[in-house]
């Protein structure tokens, strides 16, 4: 009996995980999977088809002590001594880079520490990081030289200490040592996906709210620049659907024997692109002709404020979330359109080599994104 457990259920990965777990790489492959949030979350409510093996499990907060979670945890989860396999995608967003680091740590070591002490038949631990490993907060002062590989070394001091990470993955080396578990590490680029609850780091989510606000704004036909700069426009970079990322997480976690004991793998869409690859055509499912940037462009945010007039319109003609727009962070599309504006392209050498071989057309994977959010009610039906 494989039993699946994923932490952080509600976020743009773990939905992805908790979706794809049910069928690949086959129906069987688990018999039961267990998503934990802490925010109350029904199957319903997350857009997942119902599955006798699949349970949503809220009110399990991992920074309580590991006593309090252990408790919880048996309380709460059914078959809770049955985990083989655990997913690690729990976050908490902080202000600065210390605490970041030492709440996120902590998040992992309470997990797992209570998982130790209550399943018997753990295998697997998948630590789901990305492109911070390579030093993409910090371009100018350690060098981004793609493409970039897992066998890269860490980025040097005092930069690497900000890399929680880092941090993370020498816990897993440390709690795994003389274990009957192993553990391996997968790195997404900008992840391109659905969630049913407000996500931080919902980059495609934004993309489709400001070009449904334009279209409303402009008409169809309309020109949309790309908000950013020209150089930006033609970097190379390697998103990752979510659909990959989840496939790739359940693909390590299955084959240990050339995936674990400490593995790390990059994981992306499958090839190399541009924004000016993109774009335009990202634009034209909204109906609206995509091109480079222009000068004197309002930021995304900005466009989008000054127009919650037309986003209204659109929510009552349609019935959608009306909170999404401000619950969306749009500081954070700015960092990916924007500010990241140097290539940074991964290399998949690895992740081939291991065997996995799923990939997808970039756009195509927005496309999906976005029909998934149109069933959420989080955007409008594709305008004639």
């Amino acid at each position: 009996m494989s039993h699946a457990l994923v932490l952080g259920a509600s976020g743009i990965s773990g939905w992805a995980l908790l979706n794809q777990l049910t069928v690949y790489p086959a129906p069987n492959t688990f018999s039961r999977i267990t998503g934990l949030s802490n925010r109350p979350l029904t199957l319903d409510q997350a857009q997942l088809s119902a599955d006798p093996r699949l349970s949503l499990v809220s009110g399990i907060d991992l920074t309580k002590s590991v006593s309090e979670v252990v408790q919880l945890l048996k309380e709460k989860v059914e078959d809770v001594q049955s985990i083989s396999h655990v997913f690690f995608a729990a976050y908490i967003q902080t202000g600065d880079f210390e605490s970041l680091k030492e709440i996120n740590t902590d998040l992992l070591r309470v997990a797992m520490e209570a998982v130790e002490q209550v399943s018997i038949r753990l295998e697997s631990v998948v630590l789901q990081t990305g492109g911070k490993g390579y030093g993409l907060e910090f371009p100018k002062e350690v060098g981004v030289h793609p493409p970039l590989r897992e066998d890269m070394p860490r980025i040097p001091e005092p930069y690497a200490s900000k890399i929680f990470y880092y941090a993370q993955y020498d816990l897993l080396a440390k709690m795994s040592e003389g274990k009957s578990w192993t553990f391996s590490e997968v790195r997404p680029d900008g992840i391109v996906g659905f969630t049913p609850t407000s996500n931080a780091m919902n980059m495609s989510q934004g993309i489709a709210l400001y070009l449904s606000i334009y279209r409303q704004v402009h008409g169809k036909g309309a020109v949309v620049p790309f908000p950013g700069q020209e150089h930006g426009y033609h970097s190379t970079h390697s998103d990752t659907f979510q659909d990959v990322l989840a496939k790739m997480e359940i693909y390590v976690a299955t084959h240990i024997q050339d995936c674990g004991n400490g593995g790390v793998f990059n994981i992306a869409d499958g090839q190399t692109v541009t924004w000016a690859q993109v774009w335009p055509k990202l634009a034209e499912h909204f109906g609206l002709k995509g091109q480079g940037p222009m000068p004197k462009t309002v930021t995304m945010e900005k466009f989008v404020k000054d127009n919650l007039r037309a986003w209204e319109v659109l929510v009552d003609k349609h019935g959608l979330k009306a909170k999404v727009v401000d619950e969306q962070n749009w500081g954070h599309v700015h960092f990916m359109l924007v500010q990241f504006d140097f290539d940074r392209q991964y290399d998949l050498s690895r992740s081939r080599e291991v065997g996995f071989k799923e990939e997808i057309d970039t756009v195509e994977g927005y496309f999906i994104s976005w029909e998934r959010m149109r069933a959420a009610k989080i955007l409008p039906p594709v305008p004639a």
